[in-house]
């Protein structure tokens, strides 16, 4: 008998189905199309599949169960490089069409879609490059879906071949036979090459005259087992590059690059070569082999074959794996164990990035130049990361992480944050994402000026975001805030100022989805205050929107203001008088190496308030005690006294009974009153003087010094709740890079029972700025629109 519901069928005859499935998130150049090809085949599907500026649009056709178990893998076998954020499926009219197809891409309306970021070389590619057998052995500039730059070279979306710097190398029919496969790895692979259509390297002097003594490659290393200086081109920029085993080629680059004592970070072949050379646990390894391939902060072994002059005085080492061919056709000679690979760059410029310009700028500081003629359209630094209390931070997010959207907890018009002044990364928010900037560095001049504009006018371009409203920080001296002012009024736009702190508080609340009121310990080594000061060791009570002040660090005088920064024994000093020390007296001098003239004009002028600005600072406080214990007078890097400080404490146990006592002082009564407690650091100044003398272990001091921080903190976040009933704890600021103390705080806190919330996908720093003004400044519109 016939199915009455369906004249003319058989009684179990399956009817197609249609739907249109649209895919948000990162899906463009990540190999999604191709895999959405080999899974409707796989399922007996017909349809297609093209890129848009949303993401990518399915039109998917058969069987009801068939269709059923093409969305449910849709999601749970994607490409490991995409992210899917969401998937909207809709019935449609089934045609009757037969096979799936790619379409070409169709570019209307408003960006949307996410832009992968640049991902280390896949596996099946390292076989491919140093297999002799392979029409691509030693190729450098191989890659598949799977692999390969992908931000660093596109200028727009939606993410096809024409819209990159591989628009102008023809594809050669071997190519693109392996382009047009859906059975092949390389399908859609926009910069797909060979040796016969693809880059080339060229190594040259720096007048550009080649060097043509053997192929690129071999000389380059060469030269490098050698002792020489080579700038090496690569994904992101230039790289500088010497046998990290040579301490006299290694002091030669610091000279010649004006860099004398921040670490340099150190490649290596694989994690057999980086155990070899640090103690290496098992979350580290598995960030240093994610698909970004950062640099990871990782404990060195004790008489290691790297040069002491690598990283001095820290126990770390900033270790990274190659992550474009080149590097692996580096490490495939035996000569070449460990590379020295930093920025080339003069200290705090941008990395160089053009042939011309790496030529100009490094011809004083390279002896040859490896290049090649694949143009890098965005400088892009390594990121930086570390385990951190157990879990990945990044410290600067760059190569691998960009341009990534990360989430916000509510809708943001369209908007520009502009960061801060040192690590500087700006944002573009629009809707549920916020996009940073790579690490653009410090805004110190016309050069790291001119840095931050061309890589906002390509995120601008690149997301078709045209800012309706510019956030700035509330420091007036801030080269970014003089810039927002200006870019805002010529565009006649509105501007919010966002102070310091409530950014780093706002900024890992909004990560973790939070809009509540929050308790918030953010420390840090500058700010500016509401009231007019330097901040920098806040307890604040935050929501996204606004924030009140309920403790902070007792404000210190800082002897000749930004000097202080730069020259801790003068810190040390200011914070001796205000512990009431005699800051002239035999004992003072012999610990800080300091002459009595000098410290009795500091004396003068902070008891004269001249030129003596008060802080509350807890990166300043840092810098004093490691002025104290390690006689650190001058630093050479942003944050060496504390870093130096926390490396002095590393074979010391996590432990806080053992622990100086800190004084919480509540002055004008209650937080009825809205008047800050103050955290006074004088019983510990005594403690700490008073251990000096005893002998006692330098690096007990450090541990102990640590572990009274936190312990003054978490006093304050108690009172803190008691005066609010709030249970949960937001830590940020650039202190929260110190492992240890971020440990001691988290579980301090969760002893006492609090929730603790910690960054993981954006800075604790400064680099996380940009994210927490713009989730303060969506909060702070979302309300006006609200009230109107």
């Amino acid at each position: 008998m016939a199915d009455k519901s369906q004249p003319g069928r058989e009684p179990h005859e399956v009817l197609p189905q249609r739907r249109e499935v649209a895919v948000r998130g990162v899906v463009q150049g990540v190999g999604f199309r191709p895999f959405v090809y080999r899974l409707a085949f796989e399922e007996g599907l017909a349809g297609s599949i093209g890129n848009d500026t949303d993401g990518v649009t399915i039109e998917i056709e058969g069987p009801s169960a068939s269709l059923d178990s093409f969305l449910a893998r849709l999601r749970s076998e994607a490409p490991p490089l995409s992210r899917i954020d969401s998937i909207s499926v809709r019935e449609a009219k089934a045609t009757g069409e037969t096979g799936f197809r790619i379409v070409a891409s169709e570019v209307l309306g408003r960006v949307s879609t996410g832009i992968p970021a640049d991902a280390a070389t896949c596996p099946d590619c390292i076989r491919e490059l140093l297999s002799p057998d392979d029409r691509r052995y030693r190729y450098p500039f191989l890659n598949c879906t799977n692999c390969g730059p992908r931000y660093t070279i596109t200028r727009r979306i939606p993410y096809d071949r024409p819209q990159t710097s591989m628009a102008r190398f023809k594809m050669c029919p071997a190519c693109q036979a392996e382009y047009d496969d859906p059975a092949n790895r390389r399908f859609h692979a926009q910069p797909n090459a060979c040796w016969d259509c693809g880059p080339q390297l060229a190594l040259v002097n720096a007048d550009g005259t080649s060097i043509s003594a053997a192929p690129p490659v071999a000389e380059t290393i060469s030269r490098l087992a050698a002792g020489q200086i080579l700038a090496i081109k690569g994904i992101g920029g230039f790289h500088l590059a010497v046998d990290a085993a040579n301490e006299a080629a290694v002091l030669r680059l610091r000279q010649r690059k004006h860099r004398y004592g921040k670490p340099l970070a150190v490649m290596v072949r694989d994690l057999e070569a980086a155990r070899a050379i640090c103690d290496i646990a098992e979350a580290e390894e598995n960030l240093l082999t994610t698909a970004a391939r950062p640099i990871v902060l990782v404990r060195k072994r004790d008489n290691g074959p790297i040069a002491p002059s690598v990283a001095p005085g820290i126990p770390w080492l900033g270790l990274f794996l190659p992550y474009a061919p080149l590097h692996h056709l580096l490490f495939a000679d035996s000569r070449i164990h460990a590379l020295v690979m930093t920025s080339a760059n003069l200290s705090e410029e941008p990395i160089a990035i053009d042939n011309d310009e790496a030529r100009a700028r490094l011809g004083a500081i390279a002896d040859a130049f490896l290049l090649h003629n694949r143009e890098i359209l965005q400088r892009c630094d390594d990121s930086v990361t570390a385990i951190v209390d157990g879990a990945p931070q990044l410290i600067r997010r760059a190569r691998g992480f960009v341009p990534l959207g990360v989430p916000l907890p509510l809708d943001a018009p369209p908007l520009l944050a502009v960061g801060g002044h040192l690590k500087n990364v700006f944002a573009l928010a629009r809707g549920r994402f916020v996009y940073q900037s790579q690490h653009l560095g410090d805004l110190e001049n016309l050069t790291g000026l001119n840095f931050f504009r061309e890589s906002l006018d390509h995120l601008m371009r690149t997301f078709e975001i045209e800012p309706e409203t510019v956030v700035h920080d509330l420091h007036p001296g801030y080269l970014s805030t003089e810039w927002a002012k200006q870019w805002a009024a010529e565009r006649n736009l509105p501007l919010i100022a966002v102070q310091h702190h409530h950014a780093h508080i706002a900024g890992c609340m909004a990560e973790h989805g939070i809009e509540s009121a929050t308790i918030g310990l953010s420390l840090d080594g500058t700010g500016y205050g509401t009231d007019g000061r330097i901040w920098g060791g806040e307890v604040l009570i935050g929501r996204l929107d606004s924030f009140e002040r309920f403790a902070h660090l007792d404000y210190v005088p800082m002897p000749g203001g930004e000097a202080a920064i730069r020259e801790p024994w003068r810190m040390a000093l200011g914070h001796l008088h205000r512990a009431e020390f005699d800051i002239e007296s035999p004992e003072i001098l012999n610990l800080l190496g300091a002459k009595q003239s000098e410290a009795r004009v500091l004396r003068r002028m902070i008891e004269r308030g001249v030129n003596a600005p008060l802080t509350s600072s807890c990166g300043r406080l840092f810098d004093a005690v490691a002025a104290v214990i390690l006689r650190r007078t001058h630093v050479d890097y942003e944050a060496q006294a504390a870093i130096e400080l926390e490396g002095l404490a590393v074979s010391e146990p996590f432990e806080t009974s053992d622990t100086y006592a800190y004084e919480l002082e509540l002055i004008g009564g209650n937080w009825l009153a809205r008047e800050p407690a103050r955290i006074s650091a004088s019983p510990l100044w005594r403690a700490l003087i008073r251990d000096l003398n005893a002998n006692v272990p330098k690096p007990r001091i450090a541990a102990r010094f640590h572990a009274a921080v936190a312990s003054g903190f978490i006093r304050a976040a108690i009172e803190a709740r008691f005066a609010t009933a709030i249970t949960q704890v937001a830590l940020s600021g650039g202190c929260m890079h110190n492992r240890r103390l971020a440990h001691l705080l988290r579980t301090g806190l969760e002893f006492e029972g609090f929730r603790v919330l910690q960054h993981r996908n954006v800075s604790p720093g400064d680099g996380g700025l940009s994210y927490g003004q713009a989730a303060v400044a969506a909060a702070i519109l979302q309300k006006l629109r609200a009230e109107s």
